[in-house]
């Protein structure tokens, strides 16, 4: 997948972009008379709750595209739904008419076993596109319990996930999904603990314990601290236990909203962020450090979005832009999605800054992994 990682910009992968925009932002409808099925035989553990993935095809260019699903209350109202045809197949439909095949992906036997002490493996860590774990270490966010929690975060019903991961439990899954031969890459993210490192030594924990069970390299995801020492050190830990790839995402560019809408990590200021890739790029180096930003949450294309892009990309970090899609049981989850148009727009004016200062959307040894909702 990284060899094709310049023909996103290609008329050819623009088809798949935009039939993944429209995705994305209008929610695809699964039937229910579906739903067993597909949780039962593909790799669907959260349907019942919105949250999956698919993949579409080239099959010209020999390329796939992972599509990553979160319906909130805006799809149920979508033109988009899945059908299965008589071949058995997968296709979505737009209204009354076939618009797209779709290849699920394979279900992990894993997902039936249990951790030593008993936990769902599928509750722990699940394949979020080829070749690649994730898991939410901390799954009951700080700030969503003292109330003040990310307004358009819903991280604590994310997946349906076991709340209470622990290192050694993300570890053992691991290790289950690289023996079965699904995995290369993990990435680990967190939930905001209260602490000085705010989960992050959690997930450096679990790489440590990952790197003494499987050979696989890492992404760590995971939100600034201020204790800029023990970042350093916890990254340094990290790196030695195969992170190749540090992702912390600021989410909004535009400083007059990110305190409303992020009430605690919004205090984090733009220098803040600075600092911590800064540090990132000592550890990872160039185009192995990531950083999302949500477009639809009030902020300005040009003076804020593309403009916070372009700040980032000379630095040598890779700001990907994903589309504001409203999660169910989120304080946003009555809002609208972006537009598609918006977002293809958005799309087009980056990926020449991305070239500018010579970065790949998914450049790097992990960096392919670091952006599944983005382009």
């Amino acid at each position: 997948m990284s060899s094709m990682a310049l023909a996103t910009y290609t008329d050819e992968v623009g088809v798949l972009g935009r039939k993944k925009t429209e995705f994305q932002t209008h929610g695809v409808i699964v039937p229910p008379e579906l739903q067993d099925e597909m949780e039962r035989d593909w790799n669907a553990p959260a349907i019942k709750r919105g949250r999956f993935v698919f993949l579409l095809e080239n099959p010209e260019l020999g390329l796939f595209t992972t599509v990553l699903i979160i319906n909130g209350k805006f799809a149920e109202k979508s033109p988009f739904h899945i059908v299965k045809a008589d071949s058995g197949r997968y296709e979505v439909w737009k209204n009354s008419d076939k618009f797209v095949n779709i290849n699920m992906m394979p279900r992990p036997k894993y997902y039936d076993m249990t951790t030593s002490d008993g936990i769902l493996m599928s509750d722990v860590a699940v394949i979020g596109e080829p070749d690649h774990l994730r898991s939410v270490l901390n799954q009951r966010c700080g700030y969503q319990r003292i109330g003040k929690g990310c307004k358009f975060c819903a991280i604590e019903s994310w997946w349906a996930g076991y709340m209470d991961k622990t290192p050694a439990q993300v570890a053992e899954v691991a290790e289950a999904a690289y023996r079965e031969g699904m995995i290369k890459h993990v990435t680990l993210s967190t939930g905001t603990k209260l602490t000085a490192g705010k989960g992050l030594e959690d997930i450096v924990e679990a790489a440590r314990l990952i790197k003494q069970r499987a050979n696989l390299t890492l992404t760590l995801n995971f939100e600034p601290l201020a204790d800029y020492g023990l970042l350093a050190s916890l990254l340094q830990e990290g790196k030695q236990a195969g992170a190749t790839t540090a992702l912390c995402n600021i989410e909004c560019f535009d400083e007059n909203l990110r305190e409303d809408i992020m009430p605690m990590k919004g205090k984090n200021t733009m220098d803040d962020y600075k600092r911590v890739w800064e540090k990132c790029l000592d550890v990872f180096g160039h185009n192995e450090v990531y950083t999302m930003v949500i477009a639809g949450l009030g902020e300005s294309d040009d003076d804020t979005i593309l403009k916070g892009v372009e700040m980032t990309a000379s630095m040598g970090v890779v700001a990907s832009i994903v589309p504001f899609t409203p999660m169910l049981n989120s304080a946003y989850e009555n809002r609208e999605p972006t537009s598609v148009d918006r977002m293809l727009r958005l799309y087009a004016e980056a990926l020449p800054i991305y070239e500018k200062y010579g970065l790949k959307l998914y450049g790097g040894t992990g960096g392919i992994y670091t952006s599944l909702k983005g382009m």
